[in-house]
């Protein structure tokens, strides 16, 4: 059964610990929660506006804290969904919540919106995140399982993560490195920059360039490399064997791999095999740029 607890400003803050409620607000613009989350379990951040940023801690406990940043904020709060997969902290603005957002259970009839303020999190070890945010950048250093984070509006960076990997931003730049699984990466509207010791990768942006390095492979997924407008650079193992359908409206195609084309040679659409091919299609598409397929070191 989910336990829901309202952090309302000014009264004191509320966490859950083992059925316990106990918290702490610090001053009149920042307040705070933290509670027990086991291994394997998942916490969830629904977030109006404001950045936030993430780091992983050494216990098994999520400590999270809130920074008003304007006079309006004194009419923001936040609450605690409890249930047994973990907890979600959810922002409230004059009595509607960020995760009834998320369900559809209003709509956006605000005058001026959400007011700003920033999050932070501890993350215990080895838990799920599941973050996001109307309008701010999001960072997460280290994570030690699957990673979820969207933004309506900002950058996002994550840093050293052991699991899936889920990135998206209506308008910004993403960026994931020392990842060590699958990633998705897609912004409207900025660059996308991928390392991961194991994919696939899939990598899309409305307009910007796309850098995606795997050293392994993990599955033999398809995989989609798109943006509108920029450069993609696709690095994958020097064994790779598959095919690739690679197609630029305005800009050429290079590869480290021997490539034996199928059908006619067209200097702004390649599709051919590489190796011994029957595995995984990579496709490369941009309306305008370079297109590379190379080897990772």
């Amino acid at each position: 059964m989910r336990r829901l607890l309202h952090l309302l400003v000014p009264a004191a803050l509320v966490a859950v610990v083992s059925g316990r409620a106990v918290g702490q607000e610090t001053s009149a613009n920042l307040f705070t929660w933290s509670g027990v989350v086991a291994s394997g379990g998942t916490v969830g951040i629904r977030h109006f506006n404001g950045p936030i940023d993430v780091r992983e801690g050494t216990g098994n406990k999520v400590e999270f804290s809130a920074e008003r940043r304007s006079r309006r904020s004194t009419e923001l709060s936040f609450e605690v969904q409890n249930d047994a997969n973990g907890v979600t902290l959810c922002g409230v603005w004059r009595g509607r919540s960020a995760c009834e957002r998320e369900r559809g259970g209003w709509s956006d009839d605000w005058d001026g919106g959400p007011p700003s303020s920033r999050v932070t999190v501890t993350l215990p070890k080895g838990v799920k995140l599941r973050a996001s945010t109307g309008n701010g950048d999001v960072r997460v250093d280290r994570a030690s399982n699957d990673v979820d984070i969207s933004s309506g509006n900002g950058d996002v960076r994550i840093t050293l993560t052991a699991g899936r990997v889920s990135a998206n931003t209506g308008n910004g730049e993403v960026e994931i490195s020392g990842a060590t699984g699958p990633v998705h990466a897609n912004t409207g509207n900025g660059r996308v920059y991928v390392t991961t010791s194991t994919g696939p990768v899939e990598a899309n942006t409305g307009n910007g360039e796309i850098d995606v390095t795997m050293k392994a492979l993990s599955s033999t997924s398809d995989m989609q490399f798109n943006t509108g407008n920029g450069s993609i650079t696709v690095a994958l193992p020097g064994a790779f064997n598959g095919e690739v359908d690679a197609n630029t409206g305005n800009g050429e195609f290079r590869s480290d791999f021997e490539i034996r084309v199928i059908g006619r040679l067209n200097p702004h659409h390649v599709r051919g095999t590489i190796g011994t091919g029957g595995g995984q299609l990579i496709r490369m598409s941009t309306g305008s740029g370079r297109l590379e397929l190379r080897k990772a070191n």
